[in-house]
């Protein structure tokens, strides 16, 4: 590398390229093993310009790099020796990655050319091909295109087991080395249906079994779907033995993957615009894709004549994470009405649903090329890159050009939002569709029971009628014609039937009368159908992490119920969930760009944000009302900051300077100017009297908030300053930066007090505690550290997101801390401990700004996704989980006050625990084998447990002394209960029977018997008349108390029954089972209410705290977790509380709530107007 190489005058860092002094990758042409095969390290910029100007684009854009790209790909030097050397000793790889990771283009651009290299281009057959519906066809086509005829490739044409084994056989010549790639794997589990997938999957195995060492089986597939291998054990195992994962591309990489070809068609770049780009390339999370998209687009709109890239025009396209998205709407805004139809259309039909997740999905281009618009509108696509076709005529399929532009523009997300039903309708369509398919050929009445009906087909042909499912597949359209034939059958014959049986005037009086309540009944059913069906939409929502959607839905849902007085346990349970787990508190819409700052004034009362659309909003968040947008800023507003007494808001902007507004009134105060570039980050000092902003030009400056003077100017960074903070005293201003560093500067004399190092990439985040004594930062290395302000040391490394951490946020108490990442998640942290206490889920890109408001308990977050979000930080699940057994926990209960806690384990011993606190009070100790259940006394002074020793003991809780113990069970003693009135204790045994003691004396009162295996548990009814046993029979019996008779049995828990508790009023009854789950019944009615969920094994042991609000619950997991069930299985009571925090974005006129949604919850619920925060 020589001293003026233009790769160190773009920042480029030699320890990158270079380890242990030798060059760590292989270069350019992938033929050699040397660094001087890099121009940029061996050239100067001003030699690089002097090379002949080549014009054509050497960025591939949205499109995979394939073997014929070789010269272009760079950057991944050392994963392609690192993959060759693998296949050298291995024969089968898994290659795993995000999408967008550049999976497919290393493959084909970097291993195969390798591959050749080593072996032989003439020696290696290259077999490169996609799965789809049938992936032997999908084979058999990527035989003929090499060189082989079609009777030779017909033999891969079999849906066979044993056919990708017989292919080679058949036709491998000995010294081929066959190179079989199967690119986008996950394909099998979107595209293929279950019957060719399995055999498909089976055949592969076989092959991969036979260990041939000249035929190498590569795989590439995007590792969020990992979990579509769990059904297929053979397949884990090969990802247990043959995976790896593919990473990020670090800096230098970056760095060469941007520079060299420029370089080598004799173009360099402006000084700074890599170190944006790469910047840029992070905030949006790394994609690959998305940086060649832009690169080819800048390319494409600068005049290279000069042969410099710039900056400019890199700003004007929008930039890294902007580029798609701007071209994609030019694009479309040049569209008419009927043509942005169309184009919806066509987009429609080329998305799919996988869980959260939008993906595309390939389709057959002649299906759009009917219609004259629609194909204009197809080609117009195709030719802008948005969409790319494969294949020759009549074979010939089209796709999303890339899955960023799902993720990427707004006009598709918003699509997907709005037509999701249709989305998710259509897949299950063509899936049911392609199964009846294959039925048909088989078994027609088999075929004819996958046919649709009831509501699932009347949606189907509302959206036909609509003609919001034009371009269908023709065996769905097939497949609906089916369906509606066998529906007007059936209805047909229902009407012959009514006929036959209306035999005279009397009769058909009857009949018309019966027909009359059957079809009141239909409609009813139809209504609790909806209902139901709601429920499970939103558990759906949910899942998404859209907690108002979700919520809207269930409360539609509940609705119904209430209108029918109806019960349906997927609607409650759902409420339930909802209202357990929800996070976020209200939302704010608005801005027509990615929300970039936001901050709370000290009171708490106003919510200012800065967003890329160049506006400052500003947010009532009582009411979540926007007060006023404050405009004047000429591009993108970066930063945000409210002075301390809230009167005073500055702002920093992409056009380079700082604007002071007054809150009250929104009229701009001054303008600041004196940065050379972007103003990233502003800053107020404690007494409001200093300003600081940190710029893309590498300083930090000091302003004079009256007079608007610049005070100061601190230089230091080599990089961008992406934050600045003051300490709570205003004596010193912490920045950081581009260049991995946070800077320390004494604000009066503008020295360099210290520079804290240890972050691996950007530092994109600096926030001081109230304190003053801790500095919390968050960068590009996906961590956030913490440091000691006084010593300069790092005191801890939090780590847990999956992308760069953006902003980070302390609670005004100091104890808390808030992170906004890159993987569109909120994390909360305990300072002290350093462990994680919450994850937020709801954006949809990234994070781009935290801020906790004064009092600490609303959380706002601002993103990419144009959205500003306010979080409950106080919410979750589980209370506390209690640790210190050493054994599973068979059983747990509470005292009468609530305050104690007991719980029996498998270490033979009883813990006492104190509630409140979680602290353990005391150890019992005497039973000889695990201790199966644990009762307090009513008056809470004495304790029974029950052993597997086959006794029963009482103990003193107050001193923990044993009293008594019985004996009389010839099996387990699993279960112990005391009545109400203390007197006598009810006993459940593996003998199958439950016995009744007197305490007193310790005598058996009585022996009931009835269930059919070991009863696990018992338990008195709150008024002592009614007994609860669950059992090993699966069963839940209820007993009297006085007379030992069996009142009633509840069956539906398809498990072992290990324990029974009821609520405080009697009227729920709580079961824990084999099956990991707790169950709520209606006493009275003997129905199942409700279905908790959250352990991991069995649950051994349930129990009601006194006043019905919590329920603990122990399990074979270790754990013992605290559930808040107050009036969790009332519909009105939880109606209520959804309503009540609903409420507040349905008079939010920027929540997005939908108009006719506004009143859903008129007159539910216990709150009447909009609360606050």
């Amino acid at each position: 590398m020589t001293d003026k190489s233009y790769y160190l005058e773009i920042g480029g860092d030699v320890k990158g390229l270079i380890g242990d002094g030798e060059f760590k990758g292989i270069a350019g042409d992938i033929s050699g093993g040397v660094i001087n095969q890099y121009i940029i390290t061996q050239k100067s910029g001003v030699e690089i310009q002097s090379q002949p100007l080549i014009k054509g684009s050497p960025y591939l854009g949205l499109f995979k790099f394939e073997e014929g790209d070789k010269d272009k790909f760079f950057g991944r030097d050392n994963w392609i020796i690192e993959l060759t050397d693998y296949l050298k000793q291995k024969n089968v790889l898994l290659l795993l990655g995000a999408s967008g990771s550049g999976k497919s283009s290393l493959v084909q651009a970097g291993l195969i050319p390798k591959l050749k290299d080593n072996f032989g281009a003439n020696r290696l057959v290259n077999l490169t091909f996609v799965p789809d519906v049938n992936p032997f066809e999908s084979f058999y086509g990527c035989l003929l295109g090499n060189r082989y005829t079609q009777s030779q490739a017909k033999l891969a044409q079999a849906v066979k087991e044993d056919t990708l084994i017989k292919v080679v056989e058949g036709l491998k010549n000995n010294s081929d080395l066959w190179f079989i790639f199967i690119d986008q794997f996950e394909e099998l589990f979107t595209r293929t249906p279950k019957t060719e997938r399995d055999i498909f999957i089976k055949s592969l195995i076989k092959l991969i079994e036979n260990n041939n060492s000249l035929v190498k089986i590569v795989m590439t597939m995007r590792a969020d779907f990992l979990d579509k291998l769990s059904p297929y054990p053979s397949l884990g195992k090969i990802h247990d033995q043959y995976s790896k994962m593919l990473t990020d591309m670090d800096e230098s990489e970056l760095r060469l993957a941007i520079a060299e070809p420029a370089a080598r068609n004799g173009v360099i770049f402006e000084k700074g615009l890599i170190n944006q780009i790469i910047a840029d390339f992070y905030e949006q999370a790394g994609s690959l894709p998305l940086l060649q998209y832009t690169l080819d687009l800048l390319w494409e709109k600068d005049h290279i004549q000069n042969r410099v890239l710039n900056n400019k025009i890199y700003q004007e396209i929008g930039g890294v994470t902007g580029a798609l998205e701007k071209q994609a709407d030019k694009i479309y805004s040049q569209f008419n009405e009927q043509q942005r139809k169309a184009a919806e259309e066509i987009f429609l039909e080329l998305i799919s649903l996988e869980g959260e997740k939008a993906v595309s999905r390939r389709a057959d281009k002649s299906s759009f090329e009917q219609e004259e618009m629609q194909r204009e509108v197809l080609y117009q696509l195709i030719d802008n890159r948005l969409l790319v076709s494969k294949g020759e005529d009549g074979k010939a399929t089209v796709e999303v050009a890339h899955e960023e532009l799902l993720r990427c523009w707004q006009v598709l997300q918003d699509l997907i939002r709005e037509k999701e039903e249709i989305i998710v309708l259509r897949s299950r369509l063509y899936a049911d569709a392609k199964q009846w398919d294959d039925l048909q050929k088989q078994d027609a009445v088999k075929a004819s029971s996958e046919l649709w009906g009831g509501s699932k087909l009347a949606k189907i042909v509302e959206f036909q009628k609509n003609n919001s499912l034009p371009n269908l597949e023709a065996v769905a359209i097939e497949f609906i014609k089916a369906s509606i034939s066998q529906a007007e059958r059936q209805k047909n014959e229902k009407i012959r039937t009514a006929r036959r049986i209306a035999v005279g005037s009397l009769v058909a009086v009857v009949v018309s009368t019966g027909l009359g309540l059957m079809a009141w009944k239909q409609t009813q059913q139809a209504e609790l159908n909806l209902a139901n069906a709601r429920g499970f939409s939103s558990v759906s929502l949910f899942n998404e992490h859209k907690e108002l959607e979700a919520f809207v839905e269930a409360i539609k849902a509940g609705k119904t119920l209430q209108n029918q007085h109806a019960y349906d346990r997927v609607v409650m349970n759902t409420l339930q969930k909802l209202l357990n787990r929800k996070s976020e508190h209200n939302r704010l819409l608005g801005h027509n760009m990615r929300v970039t700052s936001v901050s709370f004034s000290r009171d708490g009362r106003t919510l200012a944000s800065g967003s890329r659309d160049n506006t400052i909003k500003l947010w009532n968040i009582r009411t979540g009302k926007e007060i006023r947008t404050l405009q004047g800023h000429n591009s993108r507003v970066f930063s945000v900051s409210f002075s301390r007494d809230g009167k005073t808001l500055a702002s920093g902007s992409d056009d380079k300077t700082i604007k002071l507004w007054n809150v009250e009134t929104g009229q701009e105060i001054r303008t600041f100017k004196g940065h050379n570039s972007i103003v990233y980050s502003v800053s107020f000092s404690r007494d409001g009297k200093t300003l600081a902003s940190g710029s893309d030009d590498k300083t930090i400056k000091l302003w004079n908030v009256e007079t608007g003077q610049e005070i100061r100017t601190f230089k230091g960074h080599n990089s961008i300053v992406y934050s600045v903070s003051f300490s709570p005293d205003g004596k010193t201003l912490a920045t950081s930066s581009g260049d991995n560093t946070i800077k320390l500067w004494n604000v009066e004399t503008g020295q360099e007090i210290r520079t804290l190092s240890g972050h691996n990439s950007f530092v994109y985040s600096v926030n001081f505690s109230s304190d003053g004594k801790t500095l919390v930062t968050g960068s590009g290395d996906k961590t956030i550290k913490l440091w000691n302000v006084e010593t300069g040391q790092e005191i801890r490394t939090l780590s847990g997101h999956n992308s760069f951490v953006r902003s980070v946020s302390f609670s005004s108490d100091g104890k808390t801390l808030a992170t906004g990442s890159g993987d569109k998640t909120i994390k909360l942290w305990n300072i002290e401990t350093g462990q994680e206490i919450r994850t937020f889920k709801g954006h949809n890109k990234p994070v781009s700004s935290v801020s906790f408001s004064s009092n600490g308990k609303t959380l706002a977050t601002g993103s990419d996704d144009k959205t500003i979000k306010l979080w409950n930080g106080s919410t979750g699940q589980a209370i506390r989980t209690l640790k210190g057994h050493n054994g599973s926990v068979f059983s747990v209960n509470f005292s009468s006050d609530g305050k104690t806690l007991a719980t029996g384990s498998d270490d033979k011993t009883i813990k006492l625990w104190n509630v409140e606190t979680g602290q353990e009070i005391r150890t019992l100790q005497g039973h000889n084998k695990p201790v199966t259940s644990v009762s307090f006394s009513r008056d809470g002074r004495t304790l029974a447990s029950g052993s597997w020793d086959n006794t029963i003991k009482l103990w003193d809780i107050e001193t923990g002394q044993e009293i008594r113990t019985l004996s009389g069970h010839n099996g387990y003693v699993y279960s112990v209960s005391f009545s109400p009135d203390g007197k006598t204790l009810a006993t459940g045994s593996g003998d199958k029977t439950i016995k009744l003691w007197n305490v007193e004396t310790g005598q058996a009162i009585r022996t009931l018997k009835g269930h059919n295996g070991s009863v696990f548990s018992v338990n008195f009814s709150p008024d002592g008349k009614t007994l609860a046993t669950g059992s090993d029979d699966k069963t839940i019996k209820l007993w009297n108390g006085s007379t030992g008779q069996e009142i009633r049995t509840l069956s539906g828990d398809n498990s072992i029954v290990f324990s029974v508790n009821f609520s405080s009023d009697g009227k729920t009854l709580a079961t824990g089972s084999d099956d990991k789950t707790i169950k709520l019944w209606n006493v009275e009615t003997g129905k199942e209410i409700h279905t908790l969920t959250g352990h991991d094994r069995s649950v051994t042991s349930v129990s009601f705290s006194p006043d019905g609000k919590t329920l603990a619950s122990g399990s074979w997991d270790n754990t013992i977790k605290l559930w808040n069930g107050s009036n969790g299985w009332d519909l009105d009571a939880l109606m209520g509380r959804s309503c009540d925090w609903v409420r507040v974005y349905l008079h939010n006129p920027n929540s997005g709530v939908r108009e006719e949604d506004r009143g859903l919850c008129d007159g539910i619920g216990g709150k009447s107007s909009v609360s606050g925060f």
